[in-house]
């Protein structure tokens, strides 16, 4: 959770001006030579491979790299570019790696060892604070030789040599409870099975859709997915330059009021009108303003107010597509709940240059999926708005949750652009957050993303593959293994009909069945058919992790669930194989379900289901002349085929016909 920080009186709206002067003044002079952001104290290198290293100097100054028992030298370009390749070496360190030209850099710590890549959108960057077992997990991930790199949000229209500033961390309880918990899972279980270092690149944002962790050449390659592209292309021109450079905010916000309901007495109650020069609240509660998240603005009283005399609340500066800018109230002090239950709505007044919305705050929700108004333009006369409580909406990709109108614990205004909260452009990811990776040795990926394509699943069969391909382009690694968590089971969808969730699913099973050295973690057994984003993170992470043990490090394990091989039809019976049977076919806990069946009509059926040997034989009453199988086909589908190695056998289809996203682009 980000820190606040709470100003309450003019030294403090001073300093804070300050500060935001300071981000304007260019950085200072920075001795040479310099490296990337990816090298500082405490980084792990990729063992058994050569270790490039590479930064910046003056113009044909000499460079001279050394690391443990290897020196390599180099020159500067014209551009003032170096890059040098050292020896590769096996685990262990520590190490100091030295780098001298006319000042002498260290980068102490260095360990090497096995480094992945996490990266996707909000199951990937779920923390383990909030993952199921937390209690016990996070005072017990004190692990030295696991490091943690989290790349910071950047949206760029061109590759990136380096990352926005970062630092490497060791794995300690309190940088574990804020780090990703299926890629804290995933490195921990390497790190036990291995016994050597790991670090984890985490290269994620919640929210994002596939498109903008593909390179751009896939895009505009692949005929499926050129749409993607002209659609941002055909965006206005406010929304394609905010993805070039930031957009200037200036909002005020003044004079808030709590409305009375129907059987109390009609006079508003002032809730803050900042007059008293104090950005406290009349019910005991404070305003709050989350500066890492925006830190090209800054949160200010100032004169006049609404009204004439008195101060008035303003955000203002410069936000950009990373920034998350929030400036929230409390209704009481230390953030308890309070009653409003008396109150119909609130009502404030607002202007200025950019967009907000309101929303609120409730103790049952934990997810981040608030309870919400639309989003309102300012304009640059003082406006009134009005907030009734019943009008309210969740987002609805949380978890659904009553009001609670009886325990609220405040409100938020969600500062946007003048032009609202707009798409990202296609490969902007991938331009600011993996491409300054790419230069740094590594051994594979894992991916946990998936969520925002469904409407889009038919496109994503395309999507991924080519993302997998531009990824192991860029990094110069043609079969660099890439890991895929299938999305859990999630919502509602007909249990005999079309589901894009399925079709996701199938998507991704697809793609760890075609394209070569990538794996599929099953997970339709731990999600929540309620929440988009499960807790049960520590089985995602060991799968995945199981799969790197079988593959890329060679053990001799049972690493996946059944995957569904091919069939064949006898009579009125389908017989289905499938790979990674380990020690044969199980149903858990009572007779096989989940299996339907259809003839040529392509409609579909419940269908009885037996395991013999290593096949599951499926018929249907409805269906003499089977055609087509498939098994747990829906958003939250109850099936129960495992291997008796306890790993449940993905979902799967054995026919092609068109789903409900055929043809979305």
């Amino acid at each position: 959770m980000r820190k606040k920080r709470f100003f309450s009186n003019s030294t403090f709206v001073a300093a804070a001006i300050s500060l935001f002067l300071l981000t304007l003044l260019p950085p200072a002079v920075v001795a040479e030579p310099r490296l990337p952001h990816l090298f500082t104290d405490h980084m792990v290198l990729q063992e058994d491979m050569k270790i490039s290293v590479w930064g910046w100097a003056d113009p044909q100054e000499r460079i001279t790299v050394n690391l443990g028992p290897n020196t390599r030298e180099t020159v500067a370009t014209a551009e003032g570019r170096w890059d040098v390749s050292l020896p590769a070496m096996h685990a262990g360190g520590p190490f100091t790696l030295i780098v001298r030209g006319t000042k002498i850099v260290e980068v102490k710590d260095v360990l090497l060892g096995e480094v992945w890549i996490a990266s996707g959108q909000s199951n990937m960057t779920y923390a383990l604070g909030g993952a199921a077992g937390a209690t016990e997990e996070v005072p017990a991930a004190n692990y030295p030789q696991m490091r943690f790199f989290t790349v910071p949000k950047k949206i760029a229209l061109a590759p990136q040599e380096n990352t926005l500033e970062a630092a490497w961390e060791i794995c300690t309880p309190d940088t574990a409870k804020i780090f990703s918990a299926v890629a804290y899972f995933f490195g921990r279980d390497l790190h036990k099975a291995l016994h050597v270092p790991i670090g984890l690149l985490l290269s994620a944002w919640p929210g994002t859709a596939g498109e903008e962790w593909a390179d751009p050449d896939s895009l505009r390659r692949e005929p499926v997915l050129r749409p993607i592209v002209e659609r941002w292309e055909a965006m206005p021109a406010e929304v394609t330059n905010f993805a070039a450079a930031p957009a200037e905010i200036s909002l005020e916000f003044d004079d808030f009021e709590l409305l009375p309901g129907a059987g109390s007495a009609g006079t508003p109650t002032l809730f803050c009108n900042f007059d008293d020069g104090a950005s406290r609240a009349e019910t005991g509660g404070v305003w709050t303003y989350n500066w890492p998240g925006a830190a090209g603005t800054a949160f200010d009283l100032v004169a006049p107010g609404r009204g004439g005399p008195g101060y008035a609340a303003r955000v203002a500066g410069k936000l950009d597509g990373a920034s998350s800018s929030n400036l929230q109230a409390t209704f009481k002090s230390g953030g308890s709940p309070a009653d409003l239950s008396s109150f119909l709505g609130m009502r404030f007044w607002a202007r200025g240059k950019g967009a907000f919305q309101f929303q609120m705050l409730q103790p049952t929700i934990s997810d981040w999926d608030n309870y919400s108004a639309e989003m309102i333009r300012a304009t640059s006369e003082w406006q009134e708005v009005t907030i009734w409580f019943q009008d309210l909406k969740q987002t609805g990709w949380g978890v659904s949750e009553p009001f609670t109108a009886g325990a609220l614990t405040g409100f938020l205004l969600n500062i946007m652009a003048p032009f609202g909260d707009p798409e990202r452009p296609p490969s902007g990811l991938y331009h600011g957050m993996i491409a300054p990776l790419e230069k740094y040795r590594i051994r594979g990926a894992i991916w946990y993303q998936g969520e925002a394509n469904t409407w889009r699943a038919e496109q994503y069969r395309t999507l991924l593959p080519s993302l997998i391909q531009g990824w192991r382009k860029g990094f110069g690694e043609p079969d660099s293994p890439f890991l895929i968590v299938q999305l859990p089971n999630l919502g509602t969808s007909p249990p005999l009909g079309d589901s894009t969730w399925a079709e996701l699913r199938d998507a991704q099973l697809w793609t760890a069945k075609t394209v070569r050295n990538t794996g599929l973690a099953v997970t339709i057994d731990v999600g929540d058919s309620k929440n988009l984003h499960p807790p049960r993170k520590a089985e995602i992470g060991g799968r995945l992790a199981l799969w790197a043990l079988g593959t890329t490090y060679g053990r001799e394990i049972v690493y996946s669930g059944p995957i569904y091989e091919s069939m064949k039809i006898a009579g009125n019976e389908v017989h289905i194989r499938f790979r990674f049977v380990g020690d044969g076919l199980e149903a858990r806990g009572e007779a096989l379900k989940g299996f339907s069946i259809a003839g040529a009509d392509r409609k579909f059926h419940w269908a009885d289901a037996r395991v013999e040997g290593n096949e599951v034989v499926v018929s249907g009453k409805e269906v003499s002349s089977p055609v087509a199988v498939r098994y747990a086909w829906a958003g939250s589908p109850e099936g129960n085929l495992y291997n008796k190695n306890g790993l449940p056998a993905s979902p799967f289809r054995t026919d092609d016909w068109p789903g409900a996203s055929a043809g979305k682009r």
